[in-house]
């Protein structure tokens, strides 16, 4: 009897037992393929007897699903009765057996970076009769459990990649491959609204009330213009972030002054950045894919380069400050800070990923709409607020 600790000593082990016995039978929470233990077992998978894999929460990968579809020996607990949790495995031959059980599962994650321990017992450790209770208790699991069928296992992969990336968020993981600081230990994330609110209006160095007067202003422009080609001249500048005459607050949010192209594209009403900022709906979560179809548009105004998501940002906070902050300069040395991402190589997807999914996630961002009027002004602008707590002059 000894203990395992350790992914690369467990699997080792599991693909050592898996080759040596006649004889396996297994129980898992979730399952991941393409390892060293999980090759061994779909290599050898005519020693199964009983096996089965959990699927709660979208852990278990498709492709596992894919490589036993049809197989009696092994199968699915598809929608279990609170969540289906085992983690045994045992091999067994005429003379001699092996179990293992413990913390972990059938995945990547358990056989690579994850803290498991497990303890391995064989026939020298103990009678037959453990080992009896162990297998009676892997088929009652199996009876349980369904095998999977292709339709069952493309339905499975459809609605396994619509739940990943929220899956990565809950998990505090975002887009950076870095290692990620707990959403715990940042001070913004967890804030409650009310003291969103209180700090928002605290803002030292530009009037609150002037602010949510200008974003209620070019918010008022959106709904009364079919598009934004349509504006004048000043009320693009402002929304832009670019000096003019129509609005002296034109630089709160993001001063887009020192973008010298950006100007010429705005001045010429260039049609890509027009388009791209009407693909953003004025209503409703802006998807990923309604931010891609922004991003792929706005670039096409820039041919020979000098785009960059301080501009893009700024048009996107101007339209939906709801959701969307212009990360500049002025911000983007405490915002970062904050969250625990790296300010340099911020390109269109770290902005998502690392910045507006880790907002979307914020106590604050995700409270009811308020009852004061005041107050619902600043929850329609919660994102592009955030200037008002990171700015820095």
């Amino acid at each position: 009897m000894r203990l395992i600790k350790g992914g690369k000593k467990l699997s080792t082990t599991i693909g050592k037992l898996t080759e040596k016995h006649e004889n396996v039978s297994f129980a898992v929470a979730w399952a991941s393929s393409d390892t060293e233990a999980f090759n061994a077992i779909s290599l050898h998978r005519s020693k199964i007897q009983n096996s089965v894999i959990g699927t709660h929460f979208y852990q278990t990968h498709p492709d596992v699903l894919d490589e036993f579809i049809g197989f009696e020996e092994c199968r699915f607990i598809m929608q279990p009765q609170g969540v289906f949790h085992p983690k045994v495995y045992l091999f067994w031959s005429s003379s001699s057996w092996d179990l293992i059980i413990g913390s972990a599962n059938l995945t990547k994650g358990a056989f690579s970076k994850n803290s498991e321990l497990l303890i391995h017992i064989t026939s020298k450790d103990s009678d037959e009769e453990l080992r009896l209770q162990t297998e009676n208790t892997i088929r009652e699991y199996w009876e349980d459990g369904e095998v999977v069928t292709s339709t069952q296992a493309i339905a499975y992969r459809s609605l396994w990649k619509s739940q990943q990336e929220l899956l990565n968020r809950i998990s505090g993981n975002y887009g950076s491959p870095n290692k990620n600081k707990s959403p715990v230990n940042t001070k913004v994330m967890a804030m409650p609204w009310t003291q969103f609110l209180e700090e928002v209006k605290a803002d030292p160095h530009h009037g609150f009330e002037e602010r949510c007067e200008l974003l209620d202003l070019v918010r008022e422009k959106f709904l009364n213009h079919n598009s934004f080609w349509d504006m004048e001249l000043g009320i693009r500048k402002t929304i832009a972030g670019l000096p003019n005459d129509w609005n002296e607050h034109w630089a709160w949010f993001g001063s887009m002054r020192g973008a010298g192209y950006y100007h010429q594209a705005i001045n010429n009403n260039d049609v890509h950045i027009a388009k791209a900022v009407d693909l953003i709906p004025m209503n409703g979560v802006v998807s990923r894919i309604e931010y891609s179809a922004f991003i792929d548009s706005f670039v096409k105004a820039f041919p020979n380069g000098r785009d960059g998501i301080g501009i893009a940002s700024r048009l996107l906070a101007l339209k939906r400050p709801d959701q969307f902050v212009c990360l500049d300069s002025r911000n983007k040395t405490q915002l970062c800070k904050d969250f625990g991402i790296k300010q340099s190589d911020m390109d269109y997807d770290r902005y998502w990923d690392d910045v507006i999914c880790r907002i979307m996630d914020s106590v604050w961002w995700n409270c009811p709409m308020p009852l004061n009027e005041q107050d619902k002004i600043v929850w329609t602008s919660r994102a592009a607020l955030l200037d008002a707590i990171f700015y820095e002059p």
